[in-house]
C-alpha cells in the first residue's frame, strides 16, 4: 500500500464534479484541486465533459488527471491522451487493481517537481 499525502474529496457524478471545479476556482475557502482521479462512465455528465472542463480552467488546466476506467477502447485512450491525462484500465483482479497506488504515487511525485 502506498502512503500518499493527499486529502480526498469524492463526488458521485459528473455534474457534481464540474460544480466542485467551479467552486475551487471561485471560492478561496473551497478545497483546492491538486490531482484528479476520474472515471469516464459517470452519471449525469461523463468523464470527458469533466476532463474538458478542467482543461478549460485557467486555474486548474495543468492539474494532473488519471482516468480510471473499465474501457479498453482505443478511441477513449486517444481522447484521454489528447487531453493530457493518464489512463488506467480497471483490471479484473484486486491484486492488479492495487497497482493503482504506485501509478498515483508516481504521478503525484512528478507533478510536484
Amino acid at each position: 500500500m502506498e502512503k500518499l499525502p493527499l486529502v480526498v474529496h469524492v463526488v458521485s457524478n459528473g455534474e457534481l464534479a464540474i460544480e466542485f471545479i467551479a467552486r475551487a476556482e471561485n471560492d478561496a475557502n473551497a478545497p483546492s484541486l491538486d490531482f484528479l482521479l476520474l472515471d469516464l462512465n459517470l452519471p449525469k455528465r461523463d468523464g470527458f465533459e469533466v476532463l474538458n472542463r478542467i482543461r478549460g480552467s485557467e486555474k486548474y488546466k495543468n492539474v494532473p488527471v488519471l482516468v480510471i476506467t473499465s474501457s479498453d477502447s482505443p478511441i477513449d485512450r486517444s481522447r484521454v491522451a489528447a487531453l493530457g491525462a493518464g489512463y488506467f484500465q480497471k483490471p479484473p483482479s484486486y491484486d492488479e487493481f492495487m497497482k493503482l497506488g504506485a501509478v498515483l504515487k508516481k504521478m503525484v511525485e512528478e507533478s510536484r517537481v
